[in-house]
């Protein structure tokens, strides 16, 4: 999955441009210029993703043979599904520019259930390859209603996207955004890839299930980002930065991530000491609140890169980079044994790049007092 991901970057890439040029053009009134570019990001979504499964299914056998699996259906649905999923971006961009909220929050509320209805038809009669089909049920539920708001704003009128004059500023914008993207992407693989084979298998049962707990505290995080976006655009158009919002929704989210670690230290062991099947994880659960401290650091750099990204600010790569890149070498290069030592890794990527969140913050803050 993370190697579909990896492959997936330039839709990825292309999600985070055509977000911003649609919620510009949106704010300007151009309806021509958001038909154009709603069709052209389609069909150049359609375009990269062909091109990324022909990919993908000729580097099939040599990812098997790295990862030590024998080929079959489950490792193609595996990297399938990491590529797809990277279209869901674009459809969310979508439907964010265009501040369907509404549409976002019925599907997302509709995905678990299908998840689930799927998977309890497919899993007993494909095993795994059921398992990855279910996982793209969701991803049909946002298709079709992204369809649904998208294809009324296709029809009739004029579809003039304007490229041309923004392709400049739109190359040197995609290659700033495309480093750090794959510089994420390739931290995110390196890590799953140490936590796969470098541990025993316990502790990397012990990671996922602790992810589970751990990453709620994305979840707020990831939806106030989404929505923050569009209008952090808007205010930059204005000539008034959404800066004084975003700090406060930077304070919320990260007291609430505080107070679910200290939640997960207290409760998670005695929950499973309750539960047969998580009995033997209950010595270590306390790891997941560490966890969680590191996943509210990530979101909360999240927070403010998606902000810096609709003012096209993009020195956040200053310190990301290094953080993520050093991460990766680590991961790489460092013999690994224990899960604490995965966690350390990932708390001290995000603990750098949250300093420098703050540095900017400060920096932001002297600007705005020189400015009045």
């Amino acid at each position: 999955m993370q190697f579909g991901a990896v492959l997936a970057l330039p839709v990825s890439v292309l999600a985070t441009i055509f977000t911003k040029h649609l919620c510009t053009a949106l704010t300007e009134g151009d309806t021509d210029r958001v038909r154009g570019m709603l069709r052209d990001a389609m069909l150049a979504v359609l375009a990269l993703l062909i091109l990324s499964l022909g990919i993908a299914a000729a580097l099939m056998p040599m990812l098997c043979r790295w990862l030590h699996i024998a080929p079959g259906l489950a490792g193609y649905l595996a990297v399938g599904y990491g590529l797809v999923a990277a279209v869901l971006p674009l459809l969310h961009a979508a439907l964010q520019s265009l501040r369907a909220f509404g549409a976002l929050g019925l599907a997302a509320a509709l995905a678990a259930p299908a998840r689930l209805c799927m998977m309890l038809i497919l899993l007993p009669m494909l095993g795994l390859s059921g398992y990855f089909l279910g996982q793209m049920s969701p991803l049909a539920v946002h298709g079709a209603i992204a369809a649904l708001v998208l294809l009324p704003r296709l029809r009739g009128g004029k579809a003039a996207a304007r490229w041309g004059e923004l392709a400049k500023p739109m190359l040197r914008y995609a290659l700033r955004i495309g480093i750090g993207l794959t510089a994420g992407a390739l931290m995110g693989m390196s890590a799953s890839f140490t936590i796969r084979h470098a541990l025993p298998a316990e502790s990397s049962a012990a990671y996922y299930l602790f992810t589970r707990f751990a990453d709620i505290a994305a979840y707020c995080g990831a939806t106030i980002a989404s929505v923050l976006f569009p209008y952090a655009v808007e205010a930059g158009l204005r000539g008034a930065p959404a800066i004084q919002l975003r700090n406060r929704l930077l304070l919320a989210m990260t007291a609430g991530g505080c107070l679910l670690a200290a939640a997960l230290w207290i409760g998670l062991p005695i929950l499973f000491r309750q539960i047969p099947g998580y009995a033997p994880y209950a010595p270590t659960a306390h790891w997941a609140a560490y966890l969680t401290i590191t996943v509210t650091l990530n979101t909360a750099v999240g927070l403010h890169c998606a902000e810096a990204n609709a003012r096209d600010d993009l020195r956040y790569l200053r310190y990301t980079l290094p953080a993520m890149l050093g991460a990766i070498a680590i991961f790489t290069l460092a013999p690994i044994h224990t899960l604490e030592t995965v966690l350390h890794i990932l708390f001290a990527a995000a603990l750098v790049q949250a300093a420098g969140v703050l540095c900017d913050l400060r920096r932001d803050a002297h600007t705005t007092r020189r400015a009045q």
